[in-house]
């Protein structure tokens, strides 16, 4: 009698502990997302810092510390802690025996968090960009380099074509390379973007951006691939772009409008009545998109006005990552319920009250995985605007979902300078990004 209770109080505790940590991790995210609303990063940071982070969850908190610390302009800072995230990253790719054994006894939450696909190749697509934004260019080259290699090992595992071949991933990948004069690399990875489009439009609402377009005329003119070039005339109905030679005597500004925030990962739970036996709960995880407030980003610079085009939907990624999971995950859930249901039914032979504290313990361990890189934005929207050599006063004009503007934002003294890139981010959370629309 005395080993069943003891052993109820234990699966007891375990129940509780689980309860306490497992619950709802996106809910640890809601204040310091208000503070992204307020612009205020230096609350947001302290707020993440004074959480009290498991081990399990050590890579999740160093991804968020190093996009806040990019929001906040620090890009060094930012990359030490994307350095460290890769690095664990790394490290947790393949799960231990003794994690993979407790998640199925309580619950996937149970393991470390490793990081979906797509925000393992994020991980290297920021630390490129804060490279770009200190100007260092072959750092970024090097990240770019990375990116493939991720993308190829990603394709190897064949988890389809929205993992193997990103098409924002591609493109930035082809964007450091001609920023650095390889014209041949930037070819290859323009038409891998422009592939990945079209793959992922079988999938969700892609949109091939029109600036791509321009690129391929470019890159395929200025490798000398006519065949190709006339093609992509004909295909995107154009007739005349600027050319490679024309663009390395101009400065060019590439702008990116990282839109809103990522969607929320929420828990959806059914218990079940099993004849003659015990209830038995699944716990699933599914996203909760959170709602639109910008559509785009409108720039004025040099007399010229361009409006951003969405190069990445995370949203989208992200759910698409979870349909894929979907399966395993409730066949995961399945076999414990099975588990759990097996020691009810002998626990319950002995002792009819173990046999109840048993089930109930076993229902509260049951949760979803509602992990997720929560820092990052909704969508990333890209604008270049190529302008002789000089300093400029940029205006940025951000739209509602109407197309009018709503909030102003300056940057004075662009500088341009002939043949070179100058990279500016802006992050923007809107106070409806912090509600969400279930999916």
């Amino acid at each position: 009698m005395k080993f069943f209770y003891s052993a109820v109080r234990g699966l007891l505790l375990i129940a509780l502990l689980a309860l306490c940590g497992c619950a709802s991790y996106s809910n640890s995210f809601v204040p310091i997302a208000a503070e992204l609303v307020g612009h205020d990063l230096d609350s947001a940071l302290e707020l993440l810092d004074k959480e009290k982070t498991p081990e399990r969850n050590r890579l999740l908190f160093l991804m968020n510390r190093g996009m806040l610390l990019r929001m906040h302009g620090e890009f060094e800072a930012s990359n030490q802690e994307f350095f460290a995230a890769k690095q664990l990253a790394e490290e947790l790719n393949a799960l231990s025996l003794r994690e993979q054994a407790l998640a199925l006894t309580l619950n996937d939450a149970t393991r470390s968090y490793a990081g979906a696909p797509y925000e393992q190749v994020l991980l290297n697509l920021y630390t490129a960009l804060n490279y770009l934004e200190l100007g260092q260019l072959e750092e970024a080259r090097v990240e770019a380099l990375q990116v493939d290699l991720l993308l190829g090992e990603l394709g190897d595992k064949e988890l389809g074509p929205l993992f193997d071949n990103d098409p924002f991933a591609r493109y930035l990948t082809a964007l450091i390379y001609e920023a650095g004069g390889e014209l041949s690399d930037a070819m290859i990875g323009y038409r891998s973007s422009y592939q990945a489009y079209l793959q992922h439009r079988e999938r969700y609402q892609a949109i091939l951006p029109r600036q791509l377009e321009y690129d391929l005329l470019r890159a395929s003119e200025a490798v000398g691939l006519s065949d190709e070039n006339k093609n992509y005339s004909a295909d995107f109905g154009i007739d005349s772009w600027q050319d490679a030679a024309q663009l390395r005597t101009q400065g060019e500004l590439v702008f990116l409008f990282h839109n809103g925030l990522a969607p929320v990962k929420i828990e959806e739970a059914i218990t079940v009545p099993m004849l003659q036996g015990p209830l038995i709960r699944v716990a699933l995880p599914a996203y909760q998109r959170r709602q639109s407030c910008f559509s785009a980003a409108r720039l004025r610079i040099g007399g010229q006005v361009v409006e951003t085009e969405t190069f990445a939907s995370i949203e989208e990624l992200a759910i698409a990552e979870l349909e894929r999971n979907q399966p395993a995950i409730l066949a995961r859930a399945t076999a414990r319920a099975i588990l759990k249901h097996q020691l009810v039914k002998r626990t319950d032979k002995k002792n009819g009250l173990a046999g109840l504290l048993v089930n109930v313990a076993g229902l509260l361990t049951e949760r979803a995985d509602t992990r997720s890189w929560m820092s990052l934005p909704a969508s990333i929207q890209l604008a270049r605007i190529a302008l002789p050599a000089g300093v400029y006063d940029l205006e940025v004009e951000l739209l509602d979902l109407d197309g009018q503007p709503v909030t102003k934002l300056f940057y004075p003294a662009v500088r341009l300078e002939s043949g070179q890139k100058n990279f500016i981010s802006c992050h923007e959370v809107a106070a409806g990004s912090l509600l969400g629309e279930h999916r």
